[in-house]
């Protein structure tokens, strides 16, 4: 299972590294050229939400700038979902896929908010706009409860191998993640 690191510092130890911060905002930009520096091998991804900005046009121009500002492997944004959680904006969501091209597209982790009985609908307009990962918090839920996993488990049942569902967990989860559902790749909180 490949193992990305969620953080918002500088390390020779990341192979996999997520630049955010702790609320998911977008990070400090130097610490994406400083991390290409000390471990060109490393693949590097970032939070492009701004959720400071409020008003709709300059956020979607915020957005766009900051995946154009930088070269990263992935970029991960919230800002995308409409209706508290029960929709999303799909006329931005494909400016950015386009903006994105072939870089890897990722839902971040309030895809966790939307109700589950929407999962698999939102889950299709995603795969229809070249999405290719939604992040799943799990770090304040018991890995061993079946019935909290629920959710997660018909969600990945129904993308299968379209779309990845990478769950963010605590590093103290990791075990217990291997024993609950496979996944090919998860975040790790560092943070």
């Amino acid at each position: 299972m490949k193992q990305i690191t969620l953080s918002h510092n500088l390390s020779l130890a990341y192979d996999h590294v997520l630049f955010s911060q702790s609320d998911f905002n977008a990070p400090n930009s130097v610490l994406i050229s400083m991390q290409k520096a000390l471990t060109p091998q490393a693949e590097i991804y970032m939070s492009i939400n701004n959720n400071y900005e409020t008003d709709a046009f300059m956020l979607e121009n915020t957005l766009i700038e900051t995946i154009r500002a930088n070269e990263v492997d992935g970029f991960i944004v919230d800002q995308i979902f409409t209706r508290d959680y029960h929709d999303v904006n799909e006329a931005l969501l494909s400016t950015l896929s386009n903006e994105i091209r072939n870089c890897h597209f990722i839902i971040g982790p309030a895809f966790t908010k939307v109700p589950y009985f929407l999962h698999s609908r939102l889950a299709e307009v995603f795969i229809d706009n070249d999405v290719s990962g939604i992040i799943y918090d799990l770090r304040e839920i018991d890995l061993s409860d079946f019935k909290a996993l629920q959710p997660l488990a018909k969600l990945k049942m129904h993308v299968k191998k379209r779309i990845s569902i990478i769950p963010l967990i605590k590093a103290e989860q990791l075990e217990a993640l291997k024993k609950s559902i496979p996944f090919d790749v998860c975040v790790i909180d560092e943070m």
